[in-house]
This record gives structure tokens, C-alpha cells and sequence, in this order.
């Protein structure tokens, strides 16, 4: 399983607040809202991620086995 590391969070941290993220049409708010449920998301979601906090993937998400 995967798990997101606070990812809106961090967004938030690097100037990213979900608002501007929605206006800017950087993420849509489906994929918003999958990541606060935990659903996945696609490999160009984590890539946009890591690009706008400037951390590296093993920040974003981490492994669980189920």
C-alpha cells in the first residue's frame, strides 16, 4: 500500500496552498482529493509534486505491504 506524507502540507509549506494550486490549475481538485483519501494518484502527479516541494519521491509516499 501507499501512503502520502503530507503531501498538502508540504505543498503548502513550499508556497502551494490548495487554492493556489486549483487556480493555477496545477492539480485538479479530483486529484486533490484523492491524495487526503489516500487513493492513488498517477507517477506525473508525484513528479509535479516533487518539482513544486523539491524533495525526493521517498518524501512523498512510502511502501507499506498490506
Amino acid at each position: 500500500m501507499i501512503i502520502y506524507l503530507d503531501v498538502i502540507d508540504k505543498l503548502s509549506k513550499a508556497g502551494y496552498n490548495t487554492t493556489r494550486i486549483r487556480r493555477e490549475k496545477i492539480l485538479s481538485e479530483h486529484t486533490l482529493q484523492n491524495i487526503r483519501e489516500g487513493k492513488s494518484v498517477t507517477l506525473n502527479t508525484i513528479n509535479t509534486i516533487c518539482k513544486l516541494t523539491g524533495l525526493p519521491v521517498e518524501k512523498i509516499i512510502e511502501y507499506h505491504p498490506d
